[in-house]
């Protein structure tokens, strides 16, 4: 629970210039909507943390005006660099920070950001728990804790694990869904992973560690060499089921950094806490040709789908790139969702008689 607050006063500047801009962002850790009446150390941190972001504003956005736009951004992504790795996450409100569930667990309860050790303390208790429950039993030792935080994101419990593809049409289907009402807009987001490293969830290479710990050594190691070299890591289910298979899903997740990264970005680690800024993005995605000023890397950036453009792409990414409900969620749980919520288009049959007249089915 938050402690108790110490009085602060901070002068509200408005955010037209960059001094203000950078000022309020020192103070305050985070772009914060400057309407906000701040007035205590446990207010600030608890409105920067929840506050919706403006991924512009922040300096990792760009705005996609037409389908085509948003197109000639992906491509300048995939070709900036043919060494470069990307992975991408897509959201259906442009508004929502980056974070893993249980970061924002826990910055809902306490209005701080968490620390490594909170973070450990509560996926153990739930890995711990799940495995008294009986999952994974199946595949016993090979169960790892990498295995079990994968298996609990996949199936909704919250994990310090954020769900990302290597497919961009993937995350841009989730991009384009609808969002609540008054927040239209959505966001795809793209991560450079290039110096990255993967770990399955299935140590298939014993080392002294996994041997001594079989359970814990993949996650502890992934994790104390995040923490060593300021970078994520990926995670590869080792046994996706069809809907891992169909989104080709993978994790991204990191140690939790001791201070803030990126504005926007709570709880993780990427390849850079310095952003590109928006004139760089902006030359890199609009100008007709590779021009002076682009920028050489894009560690991380956050395009904004416009609702008029999302209605677009959605008929394009079922038309060209087979990105549709049925191909993404192809088992019983998305059929369920699809169903309930009267989202498949149902042609009742002609040809049926009802129980009282098929005298026929009782011989």
């Amino acid at each position: 629970m938050p402690t108790k607050s110490t009085p602060l006063s901070i002068q509200i500047l408005p955010l037209a210039t960059n001094k203000a801009h950078s000022l309020l962002a020192d103070r305050c850790d985070d772009v914060l909507d400057c309407k906000l009446h701040l007035t205590t150390r446990s207010e600030i941190r608890e409105r920067t943390y929840v506050a919706p972001i403006d991924w512009i504003r922040a300096g990792s956005g760009f705005k996609a005006r037409s389908p085509d736009e948003l197109m000639l951004a992906l491509a300048r992504i995939g070709t900036l660099n043919r060494t470069k790795r990307f992975v991408w996450r897509g959201a259906a409100d442009h508004q929502w920070r980056l974070a893993p569930s249980l970061v924002r667990d826990f910055v809902t309860e306490t209005g701080a950001l968490p620390r490594e050790l909170d973070i450990r303390r509560r996926e153990l208790a739930s890995v711990d728990e799940a495995r008294a429950w009986g999952l994974a039993r199946e595949i016993g030792d090979l169960a790892t804790d990498l295995h079990m935080l994968a298996l609990l994101q996949h199936h909704g419990v919250h994990t310090r694990l954020l769900d990302v593809t290597p497919n961009p049409m993937t995350a841009l289907w989730f991009a384009c869904q609808n969002a609540p009402p008054g927040q239209q807009a959505g966001v795809l987001f793209a991560f450079d992973v290039t110096d990255a490293p993967t770990y399955s969830t299935i140590n298939d290479h014993p080392t002294n560690g996994s041997i001594a710990d079989p359970h814990g050594w993949t996650l502890r190691a992934a994790l104390s060499k995040s923490a060593a070299s300021a970078r994520p890591f990926l995670v590869s289910p080792a046994l996706p089921d069809s809907r891992m298979r169909a989104q080709e899903g993978l994790f991204i997740a990191s140690a939790v950094p001791y201070k803030p990264g990126l504005p926007g970005v709570d709880g993780l680690t990427l390849a850079s806490s310095t952003t590109v800024g928006v004139e760089r993005l902006h030359t890199l995605f609009t100008e007709p040709s590779r021009t002076q000023g682009r920028p050489l890397s894009v560690p991380f950036c956050a395009i904004i789908i416009p609702r008029p453009v999302k209605e677009k792409m959605r008929d394009h990414l079922a038309a060209t790139y087979n990105r549709t409900e049925r191909s993404l969620f192809p088992d019983i749980a998305g059929f369920r969702e699809a169903w309930n919520s009267k989202r498949i288009d149902v042609t009742e049959r002609e040809d049926v008689i009802e129980a009282q007249l098929d005298v026929d089915a009782r011989t």
